[in-house]
């Protein structure tokens, strides 16, 4: 295995095994939501929801998946007729497998009693400064921006693989697509949840 198949998997590995790790991916970020009240309003947007039953973190997540490979679907048909649409899921899905690690953090114990310890420095700053609990929370934000970062390399990478995109112009297309629906969903998904 070279740093090539780590960044890009879906160009080294078949398209069932990939698809079988994303059903895996989907059955996790439910199973991990439940756990931490915790739910997928759009891709690379997880939102904290109060009442939490399997139906309220389910659908929103199943939905946000859904929106992000339907219209990748249709971005990927315009720029490449060949494009294939289990590899537009397996690009989604796959990209999402790390995310699961941003979705648990919040219910480790230590890390949200660090977090409460800033805070409590913040707002009355005259007792021993927390070095240990501002180093937590720097290295848990230097873990989830690095997640975040291999996360959307992959969504890139796999988009780019699944419809041998080579222009900047469909490169800056897919971004801005990308963006705009990611944000439409989760403004639709909060009204619904």
């Amino acid at each position: 295995m070279n740093w090539k198949t780590i960044f890009n998997p879906f160009e080294r590995f078949n398209e069932k095994l990939l698809l079988f790790t994303g059903l895996i991916t989907i059955i996790l970020s439910i199973i991990m939501g439940y756990w931490t009240n915790t739910t997928f309003t759009s891709i690379y947007r997880i939102s904290n929801i109060e009442n939490a039953t399997l139906r309220n973190i389910a659908l929103p997540t199943l939905l946000s998946f859904a929106v992000a490979i339907g219209i990748l679907c249709v971005l990927g048909k315009i720029l490449n007729r060949k494009t294939r649409i289990i590899d537009i899921i397996n690009t989604v899905l796959i990209s999402q497998l790390f995310l699961i690690i941003i979705q648990g953090i919040g219910k480790i114990p230590f890390l949200k009693q660090a977090g409460k310890n800033v805070i409590q420095y913040q707002s009355n700053p005259t007792g021993t400064f927390p070095f240990l609990d501002f180093l937590i929370m720097i290295t848990l934000t230097l873990v989830t921006i690095t997640t975040l970062i291999y996360s959307m390399t992959l969504y890139y990478n796999g988009f780019k693989t699944a419809t041998n995109i080579k222009k900047w112009q469909h490169i800056v297309l897919f971004c801005i697509v990308s963006l705009i629906s990611a944000l439409v969903c989760q403004l639709t998904i909060n009204q619904i949840i």
